[in-house]
């Protein structure tokens, strides 16, 4: 997904605005494999209204979109 992001915050997703952030929270898990599992979640709200949530995956340093 195409993610603006100011100090690691999304700030916008496909060119639309971030009007607030509803929560953030990360992931550790899977560290003792060859395929650790590192993510920093954020529950957002778009300007449009629509609730998205998205995630950076540390492991890959990639944006990625949650899908429900």
């Amino acid at each position: 997904v195409d993610v603006e992001a100011l100090e690691g915050v999304p700030a916008a997703i496909g060119g639309v605005v971030v009007s607030s952030l509803r929560e953030e929270w990360r992931v550790a898990d899977r560290w003792w494999t060859d395929e650790p599992v590192r993510r920093r979640y954020f529950d957002l709200v778009l300007e449009t209204g629509e609730n998205l949530a998205v995630f950076y995956d540390e492991e890959r340093e990639r944006w990625f979109r949650q899908k429900a």
